[in-house]
């Protein structure tokens, strides 16, 4: 029987079919090997990454920081316009039918315990509205304050206006920043900002101080409050007074006592402000507030506008009459001034043949009343169409134009055969400090 063969010899006779599972498993066995990492080279990588990192993050921070005030004066909001409430005319009381007499009420004698539930309940008060309170120091030297107390040589109380979302304005005496080579604001939490005065007024001499409200610190809000401004119209003798700041020379002070009077004025150019008087001995140069038994500002302590034989008792002028005046310097801009010292035709100097209006007693110099020509003994008799009757409605009308514009006074000057019409063109100006 013949032997069978192989079918794979009969194609190639020549060669050797070898079994491939053995010979190519060998032949690439390289394939089958399992290739591990190196695990310490992907861990020195990562550790690389993580410290570029961090030097990165440190990096971008104390730029962040350095570059945040900058950034803030850029890209924040505009300052909001701030707007002091004007107050209502006082409604006149008719005349009440005296009261019909009734037994006499007895009561009971004041004691120690009395007058000190009195004197805490006067204290809580003004502690409320000393939250509005600070100080604004004027520093011209390196060492110009102790510094275990931090006690400035050079400064004035301010009061908390208004914040307009990009500053803090405080209400103060413009003095504190002449010669001064920085100022700040010391909150009632001992903690103080750099300031800077916004506007003055050279006539009372008060302007606006502004803090930037990034600079200040969460703990510092939370002992501030804005000062609530009351009416000086509402004050009468004899009412309780309050006064915080620095009335007696040093900061932070509180006292009580009441009012003496305030019905006394004082001329100033381009208009009349209502004095406040107490019966509270205070220091010659002290500054601060004078407080109602409701918290609210009554009045400016400034004793530079008392007599000279009631120096040592406080005076303020009245909150009401200077209302228009703080919004003005609040908003960054100029109190329209004019120049011109006067008083009220009266019907008594009417009758000496004089024109009613306002008579022109002053000008000051180098005032825009002098640059248009009008001249101590003018009478001004209308402002753009407004008819002027009193010192008060002139006041009234320049606070309702603004400082650049241009306003016509009409007047009446005396001549060789009488008054005679007379016409000024008149550049309201601002008197700086």
């Amino acid at each position: 029987m013949e032997e069978q063969k192989d079918p794979r010899e009969a194609l190639h006779p020549q060669e050797t079919i070898k079994d491939e599972s053995e010979e190519g498993l060998k032949e690439y066995s390289f394939l089958q090997e399992t290739i591990k990492r190196d695990r310490r080279g992907e861990r020195k990588g990562f550790f690389r990454m993580a410290g570029r990192g961090l030097i990165f993050g440190v990096f971008a921070c104390f730029s962040f920081s350095a570059l945040k005030p900058a950034m803030d004066s850029i890209f924040q909001d505009d300052p909001k316009e701030v707007t002091i409430p004007a107050e209502e005319e006082p409604e006149e009381k008719e005349e009440e039918e005296p009261p019909q007499p009734e037994e006499a009420v007895v009561q009971q004698p004041l004691d120690a315990d009395s007058y000190r539930q009195m004197q805490q309940s006067l204290t809580a008060i003004g502690v409320k509205a000393n939250r509005s309170v600070v100080e604004i120091a004027g520093v011209s030297q390196e060492k110009d304050w102790t510094e275990e107390s931090k006690d400035y040589k050079n400064s004035v109380s301010g009061l908390i206006v208004a914040d307009n979302g990009r500053e803090l304005l405080i209400l103060g005496k413009s003095s504190v920043a002449k010669d001064a080579k920085e100022l700040k604001v010391v909150f009632n939490n001992g903690q103080a900002y750099p300031a800077a005065l916004k506007k003055s007024d050279g006539n009372l001499g008060f302007g606006i101080y502004a803090v930037n409200r990034s600079d200040i610190q969460d703990s510092t809000w939370a002992q501030i409050d804005m000062a609530v401004l009351g009416s000086s119209n509402a004050v009468s003798k004899g009412d309780i007074a309050i006064v915080l700041g620095k009335p007696f020379g040093y900061a932070g002070a509180m006292g009580f006592g009441s009012i003496a009077s305030g019905k006394n004025v004082r001329d100033s150019a381009d208009g009349q402000y209502r004095l406040i008087n107490t019966d509270i001995a205070g220091s010659k140069n002290g500054s601060g507030f004078i407080v109602n038994l409701k918290g609210e500002i009554i009045a400016l302590i400034d004793q530079s506008a008392a007599e000279e034989d009631s120096t040592e008792l406080i005076i303020g002028y009245g909150i009401t009459d200077v209302k228009d005046v703080i919004e003005f310097l609040s908003n960054g801009q100029g109190v329209p001034y004019i120049g011109i010292w006067g008083v009220d035709v009266t019907q008594e100097i009417e009758e000496q043949g004089i024109p009613k209006g306002l008579y022109v007693k002053n000008v000051d110099a180098d005032s825009p009343a002098m640059a248009a020509g009008i001249q101590n003994g003018d009478v001004i008799t209308s402002m753009d169409g407004v008819e002027i009757g009193s010192y008060g409605i002139y006041h009234g009308t320049l606070m309702g134009k603004k400082a650049g514009s241009e306003v016509v006074l009409k007047g009446q000057r005396q001549g060789a055969d009488g008054y005679v019409d007379i016409d000024f063109k008149v550049v309201v100006g601002s008197k700086e400090m």
